[in-house]
């Protein structure tokens, strides 16, 4: 390892850039709610910094959230600077994806997540800050942990971030997407009459934490690319309860497993929607076997109702979505998942046409990335896919609803869209109608001329120079 990154690495270089990108609050603030409503007021001027908790009451844990908070963020995780072209973020998420590492397992004394070691009686859950977020939340919930398991067929590493509600000093519920490939293995594991053992570690370089949401096929160790992400292997050491690799460098760890016979129930849950998902009678009961965390380890937290859940795993989505149109129309040349369109439900793709139908394919190519998307609006190259003005000036300029508007129904979607439906839609289920906008302009016919500034004045005038 050359550098050991981690979540301290991150924010004392987060740190250096000033207000902007970093805030710290002193005064204590409580679990309920304060953390969030802090957040939510910044956003409301438009300001998406880290913050930083010294002090939660009823815990000896500092907190840290909005890693995530804004494409700068992102940006810097990933070594770009901030304030430059947005696409060269997913340009060097794209490139170090592509150039995975595989773990590199350490010892004990270069651990530490090792640090304290809590096992039997001493495990207590609410000993660590979970907020409850919201007013309506069933109760406290870590919602920035990575959930760490292993496919019993193929022995496969997957990694996922989901809702835990805290359900005692050594219980939390996981709820998983019926889509999600952590699913597809508890529900395996329920066939062969086995628990699935996981670790839920907590607190990390949010290059790693990127890579750990990465939108992979079943066969993809996401430990793999969060190596990749970092551009360094990925440090680990043997779990202490459960025979699972545990982040040598993470603050905290939670050992344990899920028994798929003995579930429990989850919700309401203020989601990324910013709608309360509906309260499960049934998701999967983590057992916690052990805790092992930093001696001074600090607490990561995510307001799920907030732009840092929809920016969590934005450039995994947008990576995706970019390979599955490439494969139709190689001629795509960006892809946005918008904040606007909650991020998980829309994209925006933006190709350079060169023959009839190419708006389509890239829709349809876009829509089966991934179930969660509902949304794609298809535009030309020369249309700022980061402006949302932009977007829809096109979807209302070259877009016509009875010849350009795809529409299909009964598609597997988000169960967390407020508006999906089940098999007979009498009821709420995983399915969504899904649309397709292909707001490009025709290459057959002449069609009216865009305007942009002259580029010689543009790059001319400086306003500093100019105004007074």
């Amino acid at each position: 390892m050359s550098r050991n990154q981690d979540l301290r690495s991150f924010i004392s270089q987060v740190r250096k850039l000033g207000p902007k990108f970093y805030q710290s609050v002193s005064r204590s603030v409580k679990p309920q709610y304060e953390s969030c409503v802090i957040q939510q007021k910044l956003a409301v001027q438009d300001r998406y910094p880290i913050v930083s908790f010294s002090k939660v009451s009823g815990s000896k844990r500092s907190m840290i959230s909005n890693i995530f908070g804004s494409y700068d963020l992102l940006g810097l995780a990933l070594g770009v600077s901030p304030g430059g072209d947005r696409s060269m973020v997913l340009k060097a998420f794209r490139e170090r994806a592509e150039n995975p590492f595989q773990p590199v397992y350490v010892s004990k004394n270069y651990a530490p997540v090792r640090e304290v070691i809590e096992t039997g009686d001493d495990v207590d859950l609410s000993s660590l800050p979970i907020v409850h977020h919201a007013e309506q939340d069933s109760g406290k919930y870590i919602t920035a942990g990575v959930l760490i398991v292993k496919d019993p067929d193929s022995g496969v590493f997957n990694t996922g971030m989901y809702r835990h509600e805290l359900k005692g000093k050594k219980e939390l519920s996981c709820m998983f997407n019926p889509a999600h490939h952590a699913a597809h293995i508890y529900r395996r594991c329920r066939d062969l009459k086995k628990p699935m053992e996981a670790i839920l570690f907590i607190g990390h370089h949010p290059a790693a934490l990127i890579g750990s949401l990465s939108e992979g096929t079943i066969n993809t160790s996401e430990l793999d690319i969060m190596g990749g992400l970092m551009g360094e292997p990925l440090a680990v050491i043997n779990g202490e309860t459960v025979d699972l690799p545990v982040p040598a460098f993470a603050e905290i760890a939670i050992e344990g497993y899920l028994d798929p016979d003995s579930e429990t129930s989850d919700g309401p849950f203020a989601e990324f929607t910013n709608y309360y998902g509906p309260a499960k009678d049934t998701v999967g009961l983590l057992n916690v076997t052990a805790i092992t965390r930093r001696g001074d380890a600090i607490y990561h937290d995510l307001d799920p109702a907030h732009q840092e859940h929809n920016l969590a795993n934005a450039l995994s989505l947008e990576s995706r979505v970019f390979d599955s149109v490439k494969t139709l129309v190689p001629s795509v040349s960006a892809v946005s998942v918008p904040v606007a369109g909650s991020c998980r439900f829309m994209t925006y793709v933006a190709i350079r046409k060169t023959v009839p139908g190419q708006g389509k394919s890239a829709g349809i190519a876009a829509i089966s990335a991934n179930p969660n998307l509902k949304t794609v609006i298809v535009v030309d190259a020369d249309v700022d896919i980061y402006d949302d003005t932009r977007v829809l000036w096109a979807l209302n300029t070259c877009c016509e609803a009875d010849q350009d508007l795809t529409i299909i129904p009964y598609a597997l979607g988000s169960h967390l869209n407020p508006s999906s439906y089940g098999e007979w839609r009498d009821k709420r289920g995983p399915m969504n109608t899904k649309m397709i906008f292909d707001a490009t302009r025709p290459v057959s016919k002449s069609f009216e001329e865009p305007i942009f500034p002259p580029k010689e004045a543009w790059s001319r005038i400086n306003l500093n120079d100019w105004l007074d």
